[in-house]
């Protein structure tokens, strides 16, 4: 049987696709390209999933579409083995200027996509730590028990995508796992995002710009073990939610350190206003992912932020970043 990989083109999605081929699973990936940044960039992560693929005994297939169309949703297995929901449009600043986006790609088409299948095997959401909202930092690090209480519409559309994932698999009796992620880094993420974009401007002799005093932290996780904990979620009898975190807090002050030190430039830095919608702190209790599927996060930050440098610096000499 298949596994699909929705926003398969995209930072998680092309790292999960090409660990379910190394695993010798036959994937079909789909992906739209939306215009949310570089197509270039998603294409240049598809051709590294297809090269995977020639050495792997999986089999990839590629739907370029949308999950909001008939068409794209009829060349997808109708039973799959497992679906790993990633596709989504991203990014909480973005999402409060233009909710509207959010609603459609991310719930409409998680709608049209469950409608799609006639059985499903294991479905996989990705969710996100920002669907807690605002968390004390006294009360971290956060369990999947705790209310949520997002307060952008990017997390908005999570919490309601988690929601209609628990009522369909009840309406139509297939077993979910819903991963809440916590601060993905690693090759491949978006340009927006903290490290890609932090990295391109000292690429570029520019200061770097942080929010507030920096004294934020992050329970930044490596994509790759992002994928791992995905994969074991996969794998597990019934339904449930799971934090997929790193075991540690890191404020942006202390990444950008380690980014002067492996990058060995003298970072200048400069302060603007911290913008409305980003959680103080983020850091997971990951107690039960540990218990129920002996997920166990391995990657060390330092080598993770050189990885983040060396694939950094492979796009920009290409022209992507």
């Amino acid at each position: 049987m298949t596994d699909i990989v929705t926003g398969a083109a995209g930072f998680i999605g092309s790292h999960l696709a090409e660990e379910l081929l190394k695993e010798g699973r036959d994937v079909v990936g789909i992906d739209n390209f939306h215009p949310y940044y570089s197509e270039e960039i998603k294409r240049q992560n598809l051709k590294e999933v297809k090269e995977t693929a020639k050495d792997t005994e999986g089999d990839f297939t590629f739907v370029d579409g949308s999950i909001l169309e008939d068409e794209s949703l009829e060349k997808l297995p109708s039973e799959p083995a497992k679906v790993f929901h990633n596709a989504a449009v991203a990014g909480v600043r973005n999402s409060i200027e233009n909710p509207s986006e959010y609603a459609k790609q991310n719930l409409l088409g998680l709608s049209k996509l469950l409608d799609s299948f006639e059985d499903i095997g294991k479905f996989v959401f990705a969710s996100s730590s920002s669907v807690y909202g605002m968390v004390p930092e006294e009360e971290l690090p956060v369990k999947e028990d705790r209310e949520l209480d997002p307060i952008a519409p990017y997390p908005q559309s999570k919490k309601h995508g988690e929601e209609m994932v628990q009522l369909y698999s009840e309406l139509y009796d297939f077993e979910y796992s819903i991963v809440r992620y916590f601060t993905v880094y690693g090759p491949r993420q978006r340009p927006d995002e903290a490290f890609t974009k932090f990295i391109q401007m000292i690429l570029n002799d520019e200061p770097v710009t942080i929010y507030g005093d920096g004294e934020q932290s992050r329970d930044f996780t490596y994509v790759k073990d992002i994928v791992n904990g995905a994969i074991k979620a996969s794998e597990a009898q019934g339904s449930d939610t799971y934090n997929i975190g790193s075991q540690r807090r890191i404020t942006v002050n202390e990444m950008v350190e380690t980014l002067d030190e492996v990058m060995d430039e003298n970072v200048e830095k400069t302060h603007v206003e911290q913008p409305e919608g980003d959680a103080r702190h983020t850091h997971a209790n990951i107690q039960k992912a540990k218990d129920k599927l002996d997920y166990a996060p391995e990657k060390d930050f330092e080598q993770g932020v050189k990885d983040c440098v060396e694939w950094a610096k492979k796009m920009k000499s290409k022209g992507l970043i």
